[in-house]
């Protein structure tokens, strides 16, 4: 039985998807195939090249100043920050630099921002996939990729789970990160998801050295009750979306077991969180542990 991986988009959250694969390979679950997005896409071509042990470590070393400038904030063409240490670091570090070339097959998905179309990536060269992959709209500038606009695959298909099925996946184990966005959990939780978009910008202005408190205007500025940063607005507004787009998803091309972790306290760009999130992702394995051994007939090994 082929068996795949779907790793889903999330940002920060996508840490989650490290400490994941540990505690499936712990378990013994052998991942035939991956299919990822955004996130998911940048962990899962670590993994394929058998390259995670290293990404492992990267991230676990960031701090949050560091955070800070591999973002590259500065407003430019389609986005405020550009994050292209963050890509090379990983084209030279944690990844093959062609899809033959890793030792799993992987895919991994982005939108084509004028017809909307999901592109897939899982043959030649990795180039620039992975990037465009994780273009968050507004954020991340989209990538110009064969004459087309590419942005963040999670647009459209958040939890690619047909791209592992098209690739011979007869069991798919999928990571959802957008879980804590479900309305029965929003109200709930509306006081930490302010809190996230309150540490979103804040650490979008750390990382801007104060140029995008000067490109406020003065009576945002001076306004008592402070309105949404543009960051936290656009943030929110995605993550609503993505979980609204996963759920759909899901529902018409379900997988086999989805893991969803409880990331409702992690901020979109608190990448310096890499430890913690990444234990919360083991943590939502060992919650389905009993389930992924029955139908993997695992037993013995969970």
């Amino acid at each position: 039985m082929k068996i795949g991986l779907v790793l889903g988009a999330g940002a920060a959250r996508g840490w989650a998807h490290i400490g994941i694969i540990r505690a499936l390979q712990k378990a013994g679950v052998e991942i035939d195939v991956i299919a990822g997005c955004s996130i998911g896409a940048y962990v899962g071509a670590a993994f394929a090249s058998g390259k995670l042990d290293d990404l492992e470590t990267w991230a676990n070393s960031l701090t949050e100043w560091q955070v800070f400038r591999l973002l590259g904030v500065g407003f430019r063409r389609g986005g405020i920050a550009s994050g292209q240490k963050v890509f090379d670091k990983l084209k030279s570090d944690f990844c093959a630099p062609t899809f033959e070339g890793m030792n799993i097959p992987f895919a991994c998905v982005a939108t084509d921002l004028y017809s909307g179309r999901e592109v897939v990536f899982n043959k030649g060269e990795i180039g620039d996939s992975i990037q465009a992959s994780c273009a968050i709209p507004a954020l991340f500038s989209p990538v110009d990729h064969n004459g087309r606009w590419l942005v963040d695959g999670a647009v459209v298909n958040p939890v690619p789970v047909n791209q592992c099925r098209q690739m011979g996946a007869d069991f798919v184990i999928a990571v959802n990160l957008s879980a804590d966005f479900r309305p029965r959990l929003i109200e709930t939780r509306e006081l930490e998801h302010q809190e996230n978009q309150r540490k979103t910008d804040e650490m979008l202005e750390k990382a801007s050295d104060g140029f995008i408190k000067k490109w406020l205007s003065p009576e945002v500025k001076a306004n008592k009750k402070k309105p949404p940063g543009i960051v936290g607005v656009m943030s929110s507004s995605l993550e609503i979306l993505q979980a609204r787009v996963t759920r759909s998803r899901l529902a018409g091309e379900p997988p086999d077991i989805l893991i969803e972790p409880q990331l409702h306290d992690v901020g979109l760009l608190e990448f310096h969180r890499a430890s913690e999130v990444a234990e919360k992702g083991s943590q939502a394995v060992d919650r389905l542990a009993k389930q992924i051994a029955f139908q993997l007939n695992l037993v013995q090994k969970m």
